[in-house]
């Protein structure tokens, strides 16, 4: 039953992180001006590092309930939903709830967790 949950969150992680890959990339990183060379590579990591981490969280959390045990695929929910959050709260904190990352974030945390404790049911 929680493979109904995440699996959809996982997926809905890996939408998010390339398209926060793409659109960081064509709308924030290149037409920064005025930055030395450090402090573009520094934002540039900034926007692909987050999109990498919640791509490979959502790809953990897609294959969970195919591979793992429950108490794993438990256990992957949470910290997957933990990795989320943080995105979802620091987009929050930073745009004031303004940018549509900060709630989709929110959504596949909220799916990863009851998919988590949908697994303590069965």
């Amino acid at each position: 039953m929680s493979d109904i949950l995440l699996i959809p969150a996982g997926i809905l992680g890996m939408v998010i992180a390339v398209a926060h890959g793409m659109i960081g990339e064509t709308k924030v990183v290149r037409p920064v001006q005025g930055l030395t060379l450090p402090a573009k590579r520094v934002l540039h990591a900034l926007m692909f590092l987050s999109a990498v981490y919640w791509f490979a969280a959502g790809a953990v959390l897609a294959i969970a309930p195919i591979y793992f045990n429950a108490d794993a695929q438990f256990i992957t929910a949470m910290i997957v939903a933990a990795v989320f959050a943080s995105g979802a709260l620091g987009n929050a904190w930073a745009t004031g709830g303004r940018h549509p990352g900060c709630w989709l974030l929110a959504l596949a945390t909220g799916m990863a967790l009851t998919g988590g404790f949908l697994l303590t049911a069965d």
